[in-house]
């Protein structure tokens, strides 16, 4: 497959690209927009999930006070300074996601459920050092911690639409000032400076692939989809398939100051990795018969169009805490996470296929098969990397916890988490980031979050858990519409259990329930200065995810 770096499409077309800001449309949607990292991907690479050890994950990861755990270290690393043993342990997980959007047809039932077996932690914390002064211990840790899970899926139909996205593909070909330019080869949609094809800044690829399969045409007066007739049924598919992770690698170094001060420090390399397959079709009918008015030499059947995007790069933070117990009982916990410096390296690619009748004399001597016009179109893979990767920073993150013990039989735990998302910012990308970092600061705000959790220990070798917490909208208005549908805000439960199977190995198991709300969004929407608009419905995808744990660890 030919590979497209950024920087040669920007040297074709750079009148073009400069022109995107003030073009006549405005558009979007799930199924547009795909050329470029988005102001709601950053957002939604950026949200963390309270994902860690069962144990932590039982107790609804209000572990901001509590440590003697490898979840402290993503948490807050102060709690390292509570060991007085090493410990090495590994978390597995198996998480099922469901989706469901009200108000549609689902069909295919099995692409709204996906399940994934993975590792949520990996990490051994060490005694580097066990004093008998003021400084009493001094524990180093390394570790693996899966922060976001990207794995889920969805999918529906909606029969019976007026519109389609091929007026989306024609408002998109008008705004640019895109035209017909017949060359020797043939004819090939481009701009008025003779870019042709994927010459063109690849906001505009859309447009060419429905030039190429005819879903749209330019006969003199206007982009137009001149082979979708009056009268016509759309029946619109939409499916999303995404997969991948975030994970956190990190060193912390945790230290007890005379059993009341306990603080900590971590370095953390984080990493992401996210891919997505996005597919959209349409299905044109005439339940009347033939087009009410209107002679179409050639008729739509159907187009389908595949999207697919990766996501890959790393980043850089760190975690500082400190954990005071002013009373034996009582643990008040603060810790602080550095925003994330990210650089991410972005693909995509797009095919479309089409089938339409031939109804006429065929002026446009196209090859037929039995009477249609097939079309098939594959775009070259775009590749932004190296001086034209996509650099952000995510939110800095406050942490409050307190706890309280009830001797060696119970703990309550409670967090609060503040995450400054107003603050998140684009460094650096292809294209201008003025506008982008303009939405972080007006549409955005600061979230609240609030976890707690429960331990009891009916016997020294068994233990019970539960937990839950909520995070509120991360959107300043309720009714915000994003490019693509966004995580605004969620809340989950969950309970578990600890066995000290030895008196060096222990068993956790933890399940948790998770409900997200997410912000709704259009398939495709085109909207001129002037008002005029070309939409889909708007649409709602939330998720449930169900995830069980279990950590199995060595302390000696």
């Amino acid at each position: 497959m030919c590979i497209v770096k950024r920087f040669s499409v920007m040297a074709a077309a750079l009148l073009v690209w400069a022109g995107v800001a003030a073009q006549s449309y405005n558009i979007g949607g799930a199924v547009m927009d795909h050329d470029i990292i988005s102001t709601a991907d950053v957002l939604s690479l950026s949200q963390r999930q309270p994902l860690g050890t069962a144990r932590s994950m039982a107790m609804g990861g209000a572990f901001t006070s509590l440590g003697g755990d490898l979840a402290a270290i993503g948490i807050n690393p102060a709690g390292l300074g509570m060991y007085r043993q090493n410990d090495v342990a590994i978390t597995l997980s198996v998480g099922i996601n469901k989706a469901s959007t009200p108000g549609v047809i689902a069909y295919n039932k099995d692409d709204n459920t996906t399940t994934r077996f993975s590792i949520n932690n990996l990490g051994a914390s060490m005694k580097v050092y066990e004093g008998t002064g003021k400084i009493l211990a001094v524990n180093l840790a390394l570790s693996y911690n899966k922060v976001a899970d990207y794995n889920y899926s969805t999918s529906f139909s909606m029969p019976n639409n007026a519109g389609s996205l091929a007026d989306a593909f024609a408002d998109m070909a008008n705004g640019g000032g895109l035209v017909i330019n017949p060359t020797s080869e043939g004819r090939f949609i481009g701009d008025t400076y003779g870019n042709n094809n994927y010459m063109l800044n690849p906001y505009y690829w859309g447009a060419v692939l429905g030039y190429k399969n005819g879903l749209i045409n330019n006969k003199g007066a206007g982009w137009l989809p001149d082979e979708i007739g009056n009268g016509a049924a759309i029946n619109q598919f939409y499916s999303l398939r995404s997969q991948g992770s975030a994970a956190e690698y990190s060193v912390a170094v945790g230290a007890n100051y005379n059993n009341i001060v306990y603080f900590g420090a971590s370095l953390d390399i984080q990493s992401i990795n996210r891919e997505q397959h996005i597919y959209y079709g349409e299905e044109i009918d005439y339940p009347g018969g033939a087009p009410s008015g209107d002679e179409l030499e050639y008729r739509l059947n159907y187009f389908n169009y595949s999207q697919t995007t990766r996501i890959n790069g790393s980043g850089i933070g760190a975690k500082v805490g400190v954990t005071v117990r002013p009373v034996e009982a009582l643990r008040i916990g603060v810790a602080f996470h550095t925003p994330v410096y990210y650089s991410l390296s972005y693909r995509y690619v797009a095919q479309m296929s089409s089938r339409a009748y031939s109804a006429g004399d065929n002026s446009e001597d196209y090859t037929l098969v039995n009477g249609y016009v097939y079309g098939n179109e594959l775009t070259p893979e775009l590749l932004d990397n190296g001086s034209y990767r996509w650099n952000y920073i995510t939110p800095m993150r406050v942490l409050v916890g307190v706890s309280y013990a009830f001797g060696s039989m119970a703990i309550v735990s409670v967090d609060y988490q503040y995450d400054a998302y107003t603050a998140m910012r684009f460094r650096s990308a292809p294209y201008d980031v003025n506008e982008g970092n303009a939405m972080f600061r007006s549409e955005l705000r600061g979230t609240h979050t609030v976890r707690g959790g429960v331990e009891i220990k009916p016997h020294p070798i068994f233990a019970l858990r539960v937990g839950g917490g909520y995070t509120d909208r991360v959107a300043r208005s309720k009714d915000i519409i994003f490019s693509h549908s966004v995580l605004r805000d969620t809340w989950y439960c969950s309970a578990g259990v600890g066995f000290r199977l030895s008196k060096v190995v222990y068993l956790d198991l933890a399940y948790s329930y998770r409900s997200e709300s997410h912000t709704p969004y259009y398939l495709y929407y085109s909207v001129a200065d002037s008002g005029e608009a070309n939409q889909s419905g708007l649409f709602k995808t939330d998720c449930t995810r169900h995830n069980v744990a279990l950590t199995l660890g060595v302390r000696f």
